[in-house]
């Protein structure tokens, strides 16, 4: 009935979403009087949910531009894939026992929030979202994984924070209790870009057991291992421990994991996830 019926709401309403837009950083209108810019109750199957859901908030998002060149390029206020993916987990993975509440996306001048009803499902929390994967509702997660609005399963997480960091943003920040979910994405770029490698002196010393040391900006310097992490990084998208213990297989995993540590401190990369599912991504 979600995915096919004409109109589910009929039967569940608390299958729709309510987008509210606030002209300030809480939840009120002008002036902190109660109220919003505003509002608008999505229905319908699904997928039409989804693709409502989406313009709405296309709508009311603001469009810089960046130079490249010669030419002259929009850039959203939020990455669509980013903004889609939190958007469909929301409705795939919503409880939809509880009968009060309907998915909620909330636009604040300073970030976008998406609130799913329920909590986390099964054996999933905030400290494994990103490596484990758990589907509350299988069949509605499969009728969308066809129709292509999920893109490969158990990887969106993942992709919404690169997406996110690679534009320049905050990892999303995510919140769960015992009856909500919920998601909230900041629309300030405060990521700066990684310079480019110079990797033409990457030869091995003379020396048995040093390294050579790579320009990465001005005062900063990487060596040997970490400028192949960075070049795996840049090729990969990411690198774990295990990744860079391929790379060096004659060094200590120990000591892999100080450069890793080095160049996280050092603010060119950004640790994602914790324990074994640990990876690191261009900052």
């Amino acid at each position: 009935m979600l995915l096919f019926g004409k109109n589910p709401q009929a039967y569940l309403p608390q299958s729709g979403v309510v987008f509210v837009k606030f002209p300030g950083v809480e939840p009120r209108g002008e002036a902190g009087r109660v109220g919003y810019g505003r509002r608008e109750e999505i229905n319908g199957p699904l997928a039409r949910v989804i693709e409502r859901t989406w313009q709405v908030i296309l709508e009311e998002m603001r469009v810089g531009a960046i130079v490249k060149g010669l030419e002259r390029e929009e850039v959203l206020e939020y990455p669509e894939f980013a903004v889609r993916e939190a958007l469909v987990n929301a409705v795939c993975h919503r409880d939809y026992r509880l009968r009060g509440r309907r998915i909620e996306v909330r636009k604040f001048t300073d970030r976008l929030e998406i609130i799913s009803p329920g909590g986390l499902a099964g054996f999933i929390t905030l400290d494994n979202i990103i490596e484990e994967h758990f589907s509350r509702n299988p069949r509605l997660v499969q009728g969308l994984f066809q129709w292509g609005y999920i893109e490969e399963l158990g990887l969106g997480i993942d992709r919404m924070i690169e997406d996110m960091v690679a534009a320049g943003h905050p990892i999303p920040k995510f919140n769960a209790t015992a009856y909500s979910f919920s998601v909230a994405m900041s629309n300030v770029r405060e990521r700066r870009a990684v310079q480019n490698i110079t990797l033409t002196t990457l030869t091995p010393s003379p020396a048995a057991g040093s390294t050579v040391d790579v320009t990465l900006a001005p005062g900063l310097t990487v060596n040997e291992r970490q400028a192949r992490a960075l070049q795996y990084v840049r090729d990969h998208g990411r690198i774990t421990n295990k990744d860079l213990q391929v790379l060096c297989p004659t060094v200590t995993a120990e000591t892999l994991r100080i450069d890793l540590s080095d160049l996280v401190e050092k603010g060119v990369l950004m640790r994602v996830g914790e324990k074994k599912g640990t990876y690191y991504i261009l900052k």
